[in-house]
């Protein structure tokens, strides 16, 4: 890598951290197509530098959500650490797929949770029109065991096609949890930061990760996804909903698009 692509990827990687600070995604959707299409990475490796780069940019958007009180620490945790061990399993899975199978997984997923966050009304009780009641970080039992089923769900999602899980995490959290949209961003990067964290030793240990790369995007990502968990607070919901929903639709389709043109 020149030193004129390193400082380009380091200015592109603070737009990732702006979307990950905004929509609560650790910014592999944006990530890996960057990596396979602009630095023509092979999708495994794009996956494994992509994890490598959310668990701090997460972080970042994290620390500022909860100076803001958008973040259920507990339900965060529970999320986290269910998808911890989930996402280990689904970086090995990830190692005995080819990339098409990948992306086509990534893709599928992804257009799933954007139409599912468009049509999920913004307000409204739970069995009126499907949105979970309003709660500022309701407890329960119940409560707990869908976060850990969210993030078994998530981490193995994550494991497998490189991202931090917040494409699924968000949209479930505003409609089972009872979260507005920023509340499921804050608390969806909390949660991504630990599920980062395994995913990133089992793809580094398989020799995947890319460290010059995710570096420079590192940088710029940082301080990026702080800026964006300010920006976040000061958008309507409903517009928050709908940009959110349009960067996964532009993400899906650049995935599949990467993998079928770089192949």
């Amino acid at each position: 890598m020149t030193l004129l692509m390193f400082v380009v990827t380091a200015l592109l990687g603070v737009v990732v951290g702006i979307l990950s600070g905004m929509f609560g995604i650790g910014g592999g959707t944006v990530m890996i197509p960057l990596l396979h299409l602009l630095l023509r990475q092979p999708i495994l490796t794009s996956t494994a530098t992509s994890l490598f780069v959310i668990a701090p940019t997460a972080a970042s958007g994290t620390f500022r959500h909860i100076r803001q009180g958008s973040v259920d620490v507990r339900a965060a945790v529970v999320i986290g650490l269910a998808g911890a061990l989930a996402c280990t399993v689904g970086s090995l899975v990830s190692d005995m797929l080819p990339g098409i199978a990948v992306a086509g997984l990534a893709a599928c997923v992804i257009l799933y949770s954007a139409v599912s966050i468009v049509r999920r009304p913004v307000d409204g009780p739970l069995g009126e029109e499907g949105a979970a009641p309003p709660s500022r970080f309701a407890a329960g039992r119940l409560r707990l065991l869908l976060c850990a089923a969210l993030g078994l769900v998530a981490g193995l999602v994550a494991g497998i096609v490189g991202v931090g899980g917040g494409f699924v995490i968000v949209p479930v959290g505003i409609a089972y949890l009872g979260f507005s949209f920023k509340e499921a961003s804050g608390t969806s990067l909390l949660a991504i930061a630990l599920i980062a964290v395994p995913g990133t030793v089992a793809h580094a240990l398989l020799g995947h990760v890319w460290y010059l790369g995710g570096l420079a995007l590192m940088i710029g990502s940082i301080p990026g996804a702080y800026l964006g968990a300010r920006l976040v607070d000061r958008m309507p919901e409903r517009a928050a909903r709908l940009a959110f929903a349009g960067l996964l639709a532009l993400s899906a389709c650049l995935v599949v698009f990467n993998e079928l043109s770089g192949s």
